[in-house]
């Protein structure tokens, strides 16, 4: 058995992975199709151009209730793999409970920083630090209503009647200078010259005292047809939210729509001489 299928089969054992806690492996795609009472859900991820895997994605769907996970790992070889895989098992675990449902939002929160302070100590086999991390984003949908929580860059749409609206925040310097420029703390010059590190994370899965976390303060009420788009930053940083929006409205059958958006992706990224992230999308459509 190599490293990776080893590592993964360590993760499995402690937070008991099943048909419905899906691993993304080192050199796996994934294409994903499932539903329940209430929602149609189809998720797609590829390695993109990198050596490996880093991002992770699971769900779990009962009756009329789910959540689904996306985490971007950070952290060299194996600490990338290990955080996003460790993050996204803990909210699984705990939402494999019923009860986790009664309040899902603080339940969310709580996994955020009990991820944090787990991937803060993950080691390698010397007990040597990793110094890994992960980007976050999970969404809950229990009685038509969506309720959210993320950390760091890894973002959620909601698609209705034509609008195409992301409802997390990023948590890099590139809103904390937005809103410096808004408030007038900052002039556009000094906007301008800071740019270039906007992309820095603020908040991540691993930081420590993990203090920066994006939620929901009440539910969006969900209606018929509505979609929800919930991806790491390996798809908006190729795609733009107007072709990520044309896509999602023109495609009714939301496989093909995925698909297309990862062939828009690599598109763009062969176009522009870019060297692809990888990349995990999640698309969900209300009955």
């Amino acid at each position: 058995m190599d490293k990776d299928a080893i590592w993964t089969t360590i993760l499995q054992l402690q937070y008991g992975a099943d048909k419905e806690d899906i691993v993304c492996n080192k050199n796996d795609n994934q294409i994903i199709h499932d539903g329940n009472l209430t929602l149609e859900l189809a998720m797609l991820s590829t390695i993109g151009n990198r050596p490996e895997q880093q991002d992770s994605l699971g769900y779990i769907l009962k009756k009329e209730q789910g959540i689904v996970v996306i985490c971007d790992g950070m952290g060299g070889h194996e600490g990338g793999q290990l955080a996003s895989t460790m993050a996204k098992n803990i909210f699984l675990d705990v939402f494999q409970q019923e009860s986790a449902y009664i309040n899902p939002v603080n339940n969310m929160m709580e996994c955020a920083i009990r991820a944090d302070e787990e991937v803060g100590r993950l080691a390698d086999g010397e007990g040597k630090l990793l110094h890994a991390g992960s980007t976050l984003v999970a969404i809950c949908i229990k009685d038509e209503e969506l309720y959210w929580c993320s950390v760091g860059d890894s973002r959620a749409y909601l698609y209705r009647d034509g609008e195409f609206v992301q409802f997390t925040q990023d948590q890099n310097y590139r809103t904390v200078l937005d809103e410096q420029l808004t408030a007038g703390l900052i002039t556009r010059e000094e906007y301008q010259n800071e740019k270039e590190r906007g992309e820095a994370l603020i908040s991540y899965i691993g930081i420590g005292n993990l203090s920066l976390i994006d939620y929901s303060l009440s539910a969006i009420k969900l209606k018929k047809d509505d979609k929800i788009v919930v991806m790491s930053d390996g798809l908006y940083k190729l795609v733009k939210n107007e072709e990520i929006a044309r896509i999602v409205e023109n495609f009714s059958n939301i496989n093909e729509a995925i698909q297309a958006l990862e062939v828009k992706a690599k598109r763009n990224a062969q176009k522009n001489s870019i060297s692809r992230d990888n990349m995990t999308i999640g698309l969900i459509r209300i009955k």
